[in-house]
């Protein structure tokens, strides 16, 4: 049996059990004894799976001059590097000669 087909059969039964599944939940939230937190858990999954999580909006804001001092940062570490590079290029000249 193919990994897929296994997948498949596994989602299959899966679903069949389903509605069993969500009775047995609706039992337990109906369940005075079921402990309020427990109630809050069950019913937080069972919206998430069947609504899906709610989305998180994200806000991006950029600071111009942050970003203009870290570029001359970035470009001052650039120009150390290629003077560093350009020094042991010159010394390795000099010993091979």
């Amino acid at each position: 049996m193919k990994k897929d087909s296994k997948a498949e059969e596994f989602r299959s039964l899966f679903l069949d059990m389903c509605p069993e599944m969500i009775s047995k939940i609706h039992d337990m939230i109906a369940d005075p004894n079921t402990p309020a937190a427990s109630k809050v858990q069950l019913i937080g999954m069972v919206l998430e799976r069947g609504l899906g999580k709610a989305e998180t909006p994200v806000t991006l804001t950029t600071n111009k001059e942050a970003i203009e001092e870290a570029e001359a940062e970035l470009a001052v570490i650039v120009d150390e590097i290629q003077t560093e590079n350009e020094e042991e290029e010159s010394v390795g000249t000099q010993e091979d000669e």
